[in-house]
């Protein structure tokens, strides 16, 4: 078994993020992984001060994030650039950008709404560089919002303006109805997390780690660990740094 370490010193002493580079967080819904990907972005501020933050939800809602925006100081919009009243002298750290949700309309053309703003602040993140674009349920932001076109973009030709996405999904293989998110997801990350998983069709995709033995990603994953938290099952990471390689198990406290 590789080596384990917790949260804090992992966050404190071994996480290194440069900008530019994309992050990937594979997990099922409960796991942790929207708040394993704010820590993970509040580090990344403190050591990078000055990148340009924007988080892109595709939820209708998520308590989460909403308290996660609080702490980190990004500011919500419901547009894409901010109007200027969101730029005042009380500069914020970063934006949430949260386009509503018309509830009122039917499936496609909702998520066609969410998607245009979505699609407008990509775009500008892509252009603009030297920043870090969160994709949280990066899923339905790259399906069923039609994003896939404009995170492939930031995951293929980001790295050297220095645009950085950073994308959670829920599980890797996708469904039949809907696709799944690109590959270059996968293969461009310089950082990748997964939880635990035993589906075949889930670890076949997430041994596409570029530069990492299929194998070891299939026998790591497997064997990952589930805590009961406060009545919560949150699950024990694998870390795994491209740049090394190397990877570790990463505690949920």
């Amino acid at each position: 078994m590789i080596s384990e370490i917790t949260r804090d010193d992992f966050l404190n002493e071994v996480y290194d993020y440069r900008p530019g580079e994309h992050q990937l967080i594979v997990a099922p819904t409960g796991a942790g992984k929207t708040h394993l990907m704010y820590q993970l972005l509040e580090q990344a501020m403190l050591q990078h001060p000055g990148l340009s933050v924007v988080s892109f939800m595709p939820k209708p809602a998520d308590p989460a994030t909403v308290e996660w925006a609080g702490r980190l100081n990004l500011r919500e919009t419901p547009v894409w650039p901010p109007k200027k009243k969101f730029l005042d002298s009380d500069k914020p750290a970063g934006h949430l950008l949260w386009p509503p949700h018309a509830m009122n309309l039917p499936p496609e053309e909702r998520r066609e709404g969410v998607g245009a703003v979505l699609r407008t602040g990509l775009d500008a993140q892509f252009k603009r560089g030297h920043g870090i674009s969160v994709v949280d349920d990066a899923h339905s932001a790259a399906t069923l919002m039609h994003l896939n076109s404009y995170i492939e973009e930031m995951l293929v030709n980001g790295r050297a303006g220095g645009a950085g996405i950073w994308l959670a999904t829920q599980k890797p293989s996708g469904t039949v109805n809907s696709g799944s998110l690109s590959t270059f997801a996968y293969g461009n990350s310089t950082h990748f997390w997964a939880s635990k998983d035993s589906d075949e069709r889930n670890l076949r995709r997430l041994g596409e780690v570029g530069g990492i033995d299929p194998k070891f990603m299939e026998r790591e994953i497997r064997s990952l660990r589930m805590f009961q938290i406060n009545g919560h099952a949150v699950g024990e990471f694998l870390y795994v740094d491209r740049r090394g390689p190397y990877a570790i198990r990463v505690l949920p406290w």
